[in-house]
Protein backbone atom coordinates (compact mmCIF):
# COMPACT_ATOMS: atom_id res chain seq x y z
CA UNK A 1 0.00 0.00 0.00
CA UNK A 2 2.62 2.37 0.80
CA UNK A 3 4.53 1.91 -2.93
CA UNK A 4 0.97 2.67 -4.63
CA UNK A 5 0.76 5.69 -1.58
CA UNK A 6 4.67 7.04 -3.04
CA UNK A 7 3.46 6.55 -6.95
CA UNK A 8 0.76 8.36 -6.63
CA UNK A 9 2.34 11.25 -4.43
CA UNK A 10 5.03 11.26 -7.63
CA UNK A 11 2.36 11.18 -10.44
CA UNK A 12 0.78 14.27 -8.73
CA UNK A 13 4.48 16.21 -8.75
CA UNK A 14 4.79 15.44 -12.38
CA UNK A 15 1.25 16.38 -12.99
CA UNK A 16 1.38 19.55 -11.25
CA UNK A 17 5.25 20.72 -12.42
CA UNK A 18 3.85 20.61 -16.05
CA UNK A 19 0.32 23.55 -15.34
CA UNK A 20 0.44 27.00 -15.32
CA UNK A 21 2.59 27.88 -18.48
CA UNK A 22 2.44 27.87 -21.49
CA UNK A 23 5.35 27.17 -23.64
CA UNK A 24 5.29 27.58 -27.95
CA UNK A 25 6.75 25.07 -29.70
CA UNK A 26 7.08 22.46 -26.69
CA UNK A 27 10.42 23.69 -24.90
CA UNK A 28 12.86 26.59 -24.22
CA UNK A 29 13.00 28.60 -26.93
CA UNK A 30 16.43 29.59 -28.53
CA UNK A 31 17.10 32.47 -31.14
CA UNK A 32 17.53 29.50 -33.90
CA UNK A 33 14.38 28.52 -33.89
CA UNK A 34 11.45 30.46 -35.21
CA UNK A 35 9.84 33.16 -33.39
CA UNK A 36 7.04 32.43 -30.68
CA UNK A 37 5.17 34.94 -32.03
CA UNK A 38 4.76 38.06 -34.73
CA UNK A 39 2.72 40.47 -34.70
CA UNK A 40 2.53 44.84 -34.53
CA UNK A 41 3.72 46.39 -31.16
CA UNK A 42 0.34 48.56 -30.40
CA UNK A 43 1.26 49.38 -27.05
CA UNK A 44 4.39 50.39 -25.06
CA UNK A 45 4.79 50.89 -21.15
CA UNK A 46 7.77 50.76 -18.63
CA UNK A 47 10.30 48.71 -21.01
CA UNK A 48 7.93 46.23 -22.63
CA UNK A 49 6.07 46.09 -25.23
CA UNK A 50 2.16 44.92 -25.87
CA UNK A 51 2.32 42.76 -29.29
CA UNK A 52 -0.41 41.83 -31.00
CA UNK A 53 -0.96 39.01 -34.13
CA UNK A 54 -2.95 40.28 -36.40
CA UNK A 55 -4.40 37.13 -37.82
CA UNK A 56 -7.21 35.88 -35.47
CA UNK A 57 -8.34 32.99 -34.50
CA UNK A 58 -12.19 31.47 -34.27
CA UNK A 59 -13.62 29.59 -30.85
CA UNK A 60 -16.78 30.17 -31.65
CA UNK A 61 -17.66 26.17 -31.99
CA UNK A 62 -16.77 25.72 -28.50
CA UNK A 63 -18.48 28.66 -27.11
CA UNK A 64 -16.00 31.37 -27.14
CA UNK A 65 -15.25 34.37 -29.74
CA UNK A 66 -15.31 34.22 -33.59
CA UNK A 67 -11.79 36.90 -33.41
CA UNK A 68 -9.54 35.87 -30.86
CA UNK A 69 -6.29 37.29 -31.08
CA UNK A 70 -3.39 36.32 -29.31
CA UNK A 71 -1.58 39.11 -27.17
CA UNK A 72 1.29 39.62 -24.98
CA UNK A 73 3.66 42.23 -22.28
CA UNK A 74 6.97 41.50 -23.35
CA UNK A 75 9.84 42.86 -21.13
CA UNK A 76 13.77 42.81 -22.20
CA UNK A 77 12.31 45.10 -24.76
CA UNK A 78 15.32 46.98 -26.46
CA UNK A 79 14.20 51.30 -26.22
CA UNK A 80 14.49 51.51 -30.18
CA UNK A 81 11.14 49.39 -30.73
CA UNK A 82 8.24 52.35 -31.42
CA UNK A 83 4.79 51.81 -31.25
CA UNK A 84 3.69 50.24 -35.02
CA UNK A 85 6.74 47.99 -35.39
CA UNK A 86 5.86 44.53 -36.63
CA UNK A 87 8.16 42.14 -34.79
CA UNK A 88 9.28 38.96 -34.46
CA UNK A 89 9.74 37.51 -30.49
CA UNK A 90 11.68 34.54 -29.13
CA UNK A 91 10.15 33.58 -25.53
CA UNK A 92 9.89 30.72 -23.13
CA UNK A 93 6.87 30.55 -20.98
CA UNK A 94 3.48 33.08 -20.83
CA UNK A 95 1.77 33.75 -17.80
CA UNK A 96 -1.97 32.98 -18.19
CA UNK A 97 -3.35 36.16 -18.27
CA UNK A 98 -5.19 38.53 -21.19
CA UNK A 99 -3.00 39.67 -22.50
CA UNK A 100 -0.26 37.22 -21.85
CA UNK A 101 3.08 38.31 -20.40
CA UNK A 102 6.34 37.07 -21.08
CA UNK A 103 10.47 38.01 -20.97
CA UNK A 104 11.14 38.35 -24.98
CA UNK A 105 14.56 36.06 -25.56
CA UNK A 106 15.23 38.13 -28.98
CA UNK A 107 12.89 40.44 -30.44
CA UNK A 108 13.41 41.42 -34.62
CA UNK A 109 12.16 43.74 -36.47
CA UNK A 110 10.70 43.35 -39.77
CA UNK A 111 11.69 46.08 -41.99
CA UNK A 112 7.87 48.21 -43.04
CA UNK A 113 7.68 48.40 -46.12
CA UNK A 114 7.23 52.23 -47.95
CA UNK A 115 5.15 51.48 -51.06
CA UNK A 116 6.38 53.73 -54.00
CA UNK A 117 5.42 57.55 -53.80
CA UNK A 118 4.82 57.35 -50.16
CA UNK A 119 6.35 59.25 -47.63
CA UNK A 120 5.98 57.54 -44.53
CA UNK A 121 6.75 53.52 -44.19
CA UNK A 122 3.90 51.21 -42.76
CA UNK A 123 5.10 51.48 -39.17
CA UNK A 124 4.82 55.58 -38.53
CA UNK A 125 1.30 55.42 -40.36
CA UNK A 126 0.51 52.95 -37.70
CA UNK A 127 1.77 54.63 -34.75
CA UNK A 128 0.18 57.99 -35.88
CA UNK A 129 -3.33 56.20 -36.16
CA UNK A 130 -2.40 54.78 -32.74
CA UNK A 131 -1.51 58.35 -31.18
CA UNK A 132 -4.68 60.31 -33.47
CA UNK A 133 -6.44 60.62 -30.75
CA UNK A 134 -9.62 58.57 -32.10
CA UNK A 135 -9.13 55.02 -30.52
CA UNK A 136 -8.91 54.06 -26.57
CA UNK A 137 -5.64 52.74 -26.48
CA UNK A 138 -6.35 51.24 -22.67
CA UNK A 139 -7.65 47.68 -23.99
CA UNK A 140 -5.58 45.78 -26.54
CA UNK A 141 -5.79 47.13 -30.46
CA UNK A 142 -5.55 45.26 -33.32
CA UNK A 143 -4.40 46.11 -36.53
CA UNK A 144 -6.91 45.09 -39.31
CA UNK A 145 -5.78 46.20 -42.37
CA UNK A 146 -3.07 49.00 -43.64
CA UNK A 147 -2.85 50.48 -47.11
CA UNK A 148 -1.39 53.50 -48.91
CA UNK A 149 -3.47 54.96 -51.64
CA UNK A 150 -1.61 56.99 -53.89
CA UNK A 151 -4.46 58.75 -55.02
CA UNK A 152 -5.22 60.61 -52.32
CA UNK A 153 -1.55 60.42 -50.45
CA UNK A 154 -3.49 58.97 -47.53
CA UNK A 155 -2.99 55.78 -45.50
CA UNK A 156 -6.32 54.02 -44.72
CA UNK A 157 -5.59 51.97 -41.13
CA UNK A 158 -8.20 49.80 -39.95
CA UNK A 159 -7.80 49.31 -36.22
CA UNK A 160 -10.19 47.14 -34.37
CA UNK A 161 -10.43 48.58 -30.52
CA UNK A 162 -11.41 45.62 -28.55
CA UNK A 163 -11.56 42.22 -28.59
CA UNK A 164 -14.88 42.35 -26.65
CA UNK A 165 -18.22 42.13 -28.26
CA UNK A 166 -19.37 44.28 -29.42
CA UNK A 167 -15.93 45.82 -30.72
CA UNK A 168 -15.70 48.66 -32.88
CA UNK A 169 -13.27 48.91 -35.80
CA UNK A 170 -11.99 52.60 -36.84
CA UNK A 171 -11.16 53.59 -40.14
CA UNK A 172 -8.49 56.27 -40.27
CA UNK A 173 -7.31 58.04 -42.89
CA UNK A 174 -3.31 59.30 -41.56
CA UNK A 175 -1.95 61.69 -44.21
CA UNK A 176 1.35 60.78 -45.75
CA UNK A 177 3.70 63.96 -44.00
Amino acid sequence: MRRYAFLFGFLLIVLFAGCGVDQPGGGPATPDKEPGMTGYVMAKDSGRILVVDPVSQDFSSTGGVNEFYDAIWFSNSPEAIKEGDKVKVWFDAVAESYPGQSEAIKIEVVPAPRPDGADLDESVAINKALHSGEINTSWPTVLKSIEYNKETDTWEVSIRESIEEPAKTFHLQIKDE
